[in-house]
């Protein structure tokens, strides 16, 4: 970023990353952050909004609400623009912004649901829970290189046969753990926070339920390999 910036800085032509580029200088350029967080919110307040009101009609909000949960979302944006482009589930800027964001207002409309009111959000709450294969790879990968998450995927591909059996709710406890378990550590208290609110289950149960998958997952790979 230039060491001198001005409001004339043509922003809707600006890559929709380096937005948040813009944003994340706030303190030196308040000017130019607003002008690109603005910017920001035009480009992706649609989609957001239409994804709040699928979701908040779920858990029986109306549109006002809706409404009000995007904000929260933007507001977490502004706050911490920590979209990280090497990391991105997407080559599409734009999409992975989206996959990015929608997260974010998930976690809200979850809050919103406790508090009533906008979370103050923290960092960790870009982590988010996995669902699926990809999502695991996403996370176990070190690389940005196509090939290496490709031969990673092929590795675990193992999974989704030894998924059978399994319910939703323990195929998501498994994946998340996998993905962010470190040996003689908890999961971040956020994703441990999220599994909770998502899954409509208690810590206990979690527990049990990555109990029983992990056994089911190291049996199946057993069997299979002739053990």
């Amino acid at each position: 970023m230039e060491t001198e910036l001005n409001s004339k800085i043509d922003f809707d032509k600006i890559c929709s990353s380096e937005l948040l580029d813009y944003v994340s200088f706030k303190s030196e350029y308040p000017e130019e952050a607003e002008y690109a967080f603005i910017e920001f919110c035009r480009r992706f307040e649609k989609k957001v909004i239409q994804k709040a009101e699928i979701y908040s009609s779920k858990f029986g909000y109306s549109a006002v609400v809706a409404l009000e949960i995007a904000h929260c979302a933007f507001a977490r944006v502004w706050k911490y623009p920590s979209f990280n482009l090497k990391k991105a589930k997407s080559k599409d800027v734009s999409k992975a912004i989206l996959l990015w964001l929608y997260p974010i207002m998930y976690t809200q409309l979850v809050k919103y649901g406790e508090h009533n009111t906008c979370a103050d959000p923290t960092v960790d709450e870009d982590l988010s829970i996995i669902t699926d294969l990809d999502g695991l790879v996403n996370i176990k990968s070190h690389s940005d290189d196509i090939e290496h998450k490709k031969n990673l995927k092929i590795k675990l591909e193992i999974l989704n046969s030894a998924f059978v059996g399994l319910s939703e709710k323990q195929k998501i406890i498994y994946l998340t753990y996998k993905a962010y378990e470190v040996p003689g550590k908890n999961i971040p208290r956020s994703i441990s926070k999220k599994l909770q609110d998502i899954l409509e289950l208690t810590q206990g149960t979690i527990r049990l339920y990555k109990r029983d998958a992990n056994l089911h997952v190291d049996n199946y790979i057993k069997q299979r390999n002739g053990g």
